[in-house]
């Protein structure tokens, strides 16, 4: 009876300390797998917005074919601009080497108190509205608790939280670099977060217009 009293202490302790063992591991898989998909949003991310452009449109164009517009809310900022980085899946296909990308919040599907940070991208070019293009919308990053973008003037010499060079009042040129803030809550619901730096290389005007297949 003693042995067998030893041996139910013993295993007992093993398999506590096994199932600790298990449970830090898991946590901290958990952590680096968050971290993770938040450094690959933020890499994406700056390495899109700086192969932003604008191009020289005719004044009183109501719908814009090119554009760099950042709108700021509470939480969730969005943001939507024309690049140069579109890839062609097919060569026959309807599309261009440029498009607008948007980045935008949504609620998750299956769990309302959940917000998804999600990226949509056109197919093409055209002077109507974003959302009547054809293109592709994915998540980008599950479980957002934050997203904030700030764009540096260069001719103010300041940080702004807004941008629009859709309006003839707005701003004509584009910023210098974006800041982009994200944050997700960790395991123990604490706000974790990380900040890239966007350094845009076309920042004036051009006059291009892309050719279609």
């Amino acid at each position: 009876m003693l042995a067998l009293a030893l041996l139910v202490l013993v295993t007992s302790l093993v398999w506590g300390t096994y199932a600790q063992t298990a449970r830090v591991k898991q946590r901290v898989e958990k952590a680096q797998d968050r971290t993770h998909t938040l450094r690959v949003a933020l890499m994406r991310m700056s390495r899109e917005i700086e192969m932003a452009f604008v191009t020289h449109e005719a004044s009183g164009t109501q719908e814009r074919r090119t554009m760099f517009s950042g709108t700021s809310h509470n939480e969730f900022d969005e943001l939507r601009f024309s690049w140069f980085g579109h890839q062609r899946m097919r060569a026959d296909a309807a599309e261009g080497d440029t498009a607008l990308v948007h980045y935008f919040t949504t609620q998750d599907p299956d769990d309302p108190m959940v917000t998804n940070l999600m990226r949509r991208e056109t197919r093409r070019l055209e002077a109507k509205d974003p959302l009547l293009i054809p293109g592709e919308t994915y998540l980008l990053c599950p479980a957002v608790s934050r997203l904030k973008f700030a764009y540096y003037d260069y001719k103010q010499k300041e940080w702004r939280e807004d941008w629009d060079t859709t309006t003839a009042d707005g701003q004509q040129y584009l910023p210098t670099q974006v800041r982009i803030a994200l944050t997700v809550l960790d395991e123990r619901g604490l706000p974790f977060s990380l900040v890239s730096i966007a350094r845009l290389h076309v920042l004036e005007k051009v006059d291009y217009r892309p050719g279609r297949s």
